[in-house]
């Protein structure tokens, strides 16, 4: 029996989908949509961490930060025991990331950085996720944690103008 967790990744995958062939369609087909919302609007709402990126986010440092009171609520307690030893430990956990609006996955560390008292995802943050999606500061992302699939799940909610 599939889980809540495999549901709700779903109908994100496929509403990321729709988004992605559905662009620009409705002017080409001639079909007015003034006024008319097809955005659609998850009972459950997956993301349970938002963040707007900062200039921090983006720069030399490689890292995604986040909040310890975020991922102590919504992370660590679906995280396997080792997993959170890793993570708190200072050495980090490999981990999967999965960019549900491109269907990639790419192998980060998540790892707790006791100076600033925060997480943070790192190893290849820039690479794979602010070059190649060209995101900016004030664009605002989606993180949630699949204990099913022991992966981190990603997503661009909105982009900054």
């Amino acid at each position: 029996m599939a889980s809540l967790a495999d549901a709700e990744s779903l109908i994100v995958e496929k509403a990321a989908k729709y988004k992605r062939t559905r662009k620009g369609k409705g002017e080409d087909s001639g079909c007015d949509t003034e006024g008319v919302s097809t955005e659609l609007v998850l009972l459950l709402d997956p993301y349970k961490i938002k963040k707007k990126l900062k200039q921090g986010d983006l720069g030399h440092l490689s890292r995604l930060l986040i909040g310890r009171d975020f991922v102590t609520s919504h992370l660590l307690r679906w995280m396997i025991e080792e997993m959170v030893r890793q993570v708190e430990g200072g050495k980090g956990a490999d981990v999967i990331v999965r960019d549900v609006d491109t269907c990639s996955e790419h192998r980060l560390v998540f790892v707790f950085w006791a100076s600033s008292g925060s997480y943070v995802l790192k190893g290849g943050w820039i690479k794979e996720f602010v070059k190649r999606r060209g995101l900016v500061t004030g664009d605002e992302v989606g993180i949630y944690w699949d204990p099913s699939a022991s992966k981190f799940h990603f997503s661009l909610l909105h982009k900054a103008n």
